[in-house]
């Protein structure tokens, strides 16, 4: 078990770990997978199937890279974003059809450009493209510079001569290779940091396996983002998550300290437990002040956005 100096120092030396995987079906609101693959690559692509034009080429400032990986034996076609995944809509009839099987992966921010999507790319050869997926891999990058990923879309069926096989590869479901995946990927990315000559490292573990006592912080999410952005909701559930999660795990190694000796002693954090609290409590302060002050930011500008329109109708 590690004591709370040697977690500090290990934490330190972590980078962020992200693979995450999910389903991508027609259930929910009629999604289109063509529409999902023009979003992700930053390109504009005609979904056939549904007969419309789905047109994200503003967004490619923040697509650094786009390919895409088929088997040896793939058709030409395959390699075709517009082709493959009109054929993946028409190939399946079902409303709640499953459409394709999607991966985003984190990569480190220490690590160019290139190196990141390079990581990406021979590791979905490896794990994906070789068991007889194809993939459709984008490096995205924010504008923050902090969050780094890279987005791979894959198709659910196996290719057949010319066309996909009638019966999709269960196998990739097991859960067991989604632990097997997560690992690999780990280790894909701390063979490139080490290349790069970086300390920093990933762990594909749970913070409870590693021995770190705190709570994992939740994801804000694209929704809760844009809701915020636009202004549909001040302070979205999610941020409030972050914030409560956030203030749990300040307060967890001091509640921790006061219930095993009676007082916390940290270093260069007050030598009992109500110092420490003044100066946590001023963590807090400050944090409040910047919500507040990012709130009435948000509402000035948006206040000359709608005098400068001369209406009231500016969707904010």
């Amino acid at each position: 078990m590690f004591g709370r100096e040697s977690v500090g120092r290990l934490e330190e030396s972590m980078a962020m770990f992200r693979l995450e995987a999910k389903i991508f079906s027609r259930e929910k609101r009629g999604r289109s997978v063509v529409a999902a693959a023009a979003y992700r690559a930053g390109t504009k692509l005609r979904d056939e199937f549904n007969e419309k034009i789905f047109d994200y080429a503003r967004r490619s400032k923040g697509v650094l890279s786009s390919t895409i990986l088929a088997p040896e034996d793939a058709p030409a076609w395959a390699h075709d974003s517009s082709k493959l995944w009109n054929a993946v809509e028409a190939g399946e009839k079902r409303k709640d059809a499953q459409l394709a099987r999607e991966f985003i992966l984190s990569v480190p921010p220490e690590l160019s450009a290139q190196d990141q999507f390079q990581t990406a790319v021979d590791w979905a050869q490896e794990h994906l493209v070789k068991s007889g997926m194809i993939a459709e891999l984008s490096l995205h990058h924010t504008k923050s510079g902090k969050n780094p990923h890279v987005h791979i879309l894959c198709t659910m069926r196996k290719i057949e001569g010319e066309e996909f096989c009638k019966k999709k590869s269960t196998e990739w479901n097991d859960v067991g290779l989604l632990v097997k995946q997560r690992a690999s990927w780990a280790e894909a990315v701390n063979a490139a940091l080490e290349k790069a000559g970086r300390d920093e490292r990933v762990d594909h573990r749970s913070l409870k396996d590693r021995g770190i006592d705190r709570e994992p912080q939740p994801k804000i999410g694209v929704a809760a983002t844009a809701m915020k952005r636009r202004g549909v909701v001040d302070d979205p559930q999610r941020f409030q998550e972050v914030r409560r999660v956030k203030v749990l795990n300040e307060v967890r190694p001091m509640m921790k300290a006061i219930k095993e000796c009676g007082e916390v002693s940290q270093n260069g954090m007050g030598n009992s437990w109500w110092e420490r609290s003044i100066v946590f409590l001023s963590r807090v302060r400050e944090q409040a002040y910047d919500l507040a002050r990012d709130t009435w930011r948000k509402f000035l500008d948006a206040r000359k956005a709608r005098d400068e329109t001369k209406g009231p109708e500016l969707d904010l």
